[in-house]
């Protein structure tokens, strides 16, 4: 599978991908990760202080699961909006955002991160979860993060990386490439071929370390990187 590298190919290609695999997205995401997923957010979420008002914006949201964690660790008088730039995993989060007890008001917008429809300075934190790859201009989204970070905001990302552990990426692999793709035709024409994606997509991912470094360059400070799980994930993290 080739995925496309510009921008406007990129964001059609990404839209299309997860489009159709909205409704079986939450439980397929838990039984391919065995459940890390949760693990992982709830890392994601450590690194965030919740005790003041505050508004966050949490990008590729998807299905809302990161936005909906969020919500019910902040104040009452908080503000989460979710965006994507996919209709149907939109849908799909709005539809809990009337079976999921939330603390604070929860909104969801539909446009792509590397052109914010937000005024400067508003949010004080910018997430992300497990989308960092999806993006098809990188450093479009983290000057737009930026742009929209009030001072001393922080940008937070975990995402799937490639193993540094040659011998485990050669496992992880074929996890990727063979019992994911096969777990996905169980289930329908679409999964196999979302799966797909996410396998390639973590092949040719950007290495944490770089994405660090991309950070420093627009203008963040502060940046941190922690692997977790075996180095399945990475958590970067920059401050403004």
């Amino acid at each position: 599978m080739e995925i496309p590298s510009g921008f406007v190919d990129k964001a059609r290609f990404v839209r299309v991908i997860f489009t159709d695999v909205e409704k079986e997205y939450n439980a397929l995401l838990h039984v391919m990760t065995l459940s890390f997923d949760t693990i992982w957010r709830r890392r994601l979420l450590s690194k965030m202080d919740f005790s003041r008002e505050m508004m966050i914006l949490d990008l590729a949201c998807g299905t809302g699961l990161v936005t909906y964690a969020l919500s019910r660790r902040v104040t009452p008088r908080s503000l989460v909006v979710g965006l994507d730039l996919s209709s149907p995993m939109l849908t799909a989060a709005k539809i809990k955002k009337y079976k999921t007890h939330s603390g604070c008001q929860v909104e969801f917008v539909r446009a792509v991160s590397e052109f914010l429809p937000f005024r400067s300075q508003l949010f004080s934190y910018v997430t992300v979860g497990l989308a960092l790859r999806n993006f098809a201009n990188k450093i479009a989204m983290f000057n737009e993060s930026l742009r929209v970070l009030t001072w001393a905001g922080w940008f937070l990302s975990v995402d799937f990386v490639r193993l540094e552990n040659p011998w485990l990426w050669l496992v992880y692999k074929f996890h990727l490439f063979h019992t994911l793709p096969a777990i996905g035709r169980l289930v329908s024409k679409y999964w196999a071929r979302t799966l797909l994606y996410l396998a390639n997509s973590i092949l040719i991912s950007t290495p944490a370390e770089q994405i660090c470094r991309v950070l420093v360059q627009v203008g963040f400070r502060r940046t941190s990187l922690e692997r977790i799980t075996l180095g399945v994930v990475a958590l970067v993290a920059g401050q403004k």
